[in-house]
């Protein structure tokens, strides 16, 4: 079962940030079906490499177009990005060295943070974008 299943009110109007979404959001479900199974150990840390650079990608991309059309709200919301990388990195480092154990902690902050991030943060530049044919 999904954590997290797509909406189209997700939708930030932005067709490849959507995409990037959509990607985030399996990745999310690809960790917690690991858990629900017993398996996420085996998965673990090739996920969370992949949630890390994938993340990283999409923020890139957002924060390319940011300052590109010069968004006013570019500040606080590189501050959120930077964040998450860190609180993922974080992650990453405590399964190598074998103190990190998938918990539904983790991964109800991996949601409420990705949902609370578009709807609260990522939607904010949806209109902005929109009055620069950005779609």
């Amino acid at each position: 079962m999904a954590l997290i299943q797509w909406k189209d009110d997700f939708s930030v109007q932005v067709k490849a940030f959507d995409t990037h979404h959509k990607r985030l959001i399996d990745l999310i479900n690809g960790l917690h079906d690991s858990m629900l199974t017993g398996k996420h150990q085996e998965t673990l840390g090739k996920t969370l490499k992949e949630l890390h650079d994938y993340t990283r990608y999409h923020f890139g991309e957002e924060e390319r177009l940011m300052t590109q059309h010069g968004f006013e709200g570019y500040r606080a919301h590189k501050l959120q990005h930077d964040n998450f990388v860190a609180k993922v990195q974080e992650c990453i480092r405590k399964y190598e060295t074998s103190r990190l154990t998938m918990t539904i902690d983790i991964m109800n902050f991996l949601r409420d943070w990705l949902k609370d991030h578009i709807f609260g943060t990522d939607k904010r530049y949806s209109g902005f974008f929109g009055s620069r044919g950005v779609a």
